[in-house]
């Protein structure tokens, strides 16, 4: 089974200082950060949240970018 996968909002313009930047000016509840360090590692930083809590937001995130319909 293959799914449609969309290119994320303006990913290859903004570095990673920049899209940092972009986020402080939102006015979040809930966040979670996933990424690749300069030294090749996984790193997440998330606020105060459950991991269940963290794992609905990476399936929304993931039902977005496939272009499915996201259920509240």
């Amino acid at each position: 089974m293959s799914a449609l996968v969309v290119d994320l909002p303006p990913s290859e313009t903004l570095r990673p200082a920049q899209a940092i930047g972009e986020l402080a000016k939102l006015e979040w509840e809930e966040l979670i950060g996933i990424g690749i360090t300069a030294a090749g590692e996984f790193e997440v930083i998330n606020s105060e949240m459950t991991a269940e809590r963290a794992l609905w937001l990476i399936e929304w995130a993931k039902r977005w970018a496939m272009g499915l319909e996201i259920d509240e």
